[in-house]
């Protein structure tokens, strides 16, 4: 999995048009691996019992 989120983050620079610099690299990819740990504990529901009744639920994010 480390090998095909650093080929998503490879991609999206591609698609967004966005070059790094080379000593930035690692850090931005940390960044990415960061956020995408953040977006899976975000996407993932709460139990019935600890949610709040009036929460709106919002549409899951895309996965890959």
């Amino acid at each position: 999995m480390p090998e095909e989120m650093e080929l998503d983050f490879q991609s999206a620079l591609r698609v967004a048009g966005i070059t790094l610099p080379e000593d930035r690299y690692p850090v931005m990819l940390d960044a990415y691996r960061s956020y995408r740990a953040l977006v899976g504990i975000l996407d993932e529901p709460m139990p019935y019992a600890e949610e709040p009744a009036a929460a709106p639920r919002l549409a899951p994010s895309p996965r890959r």
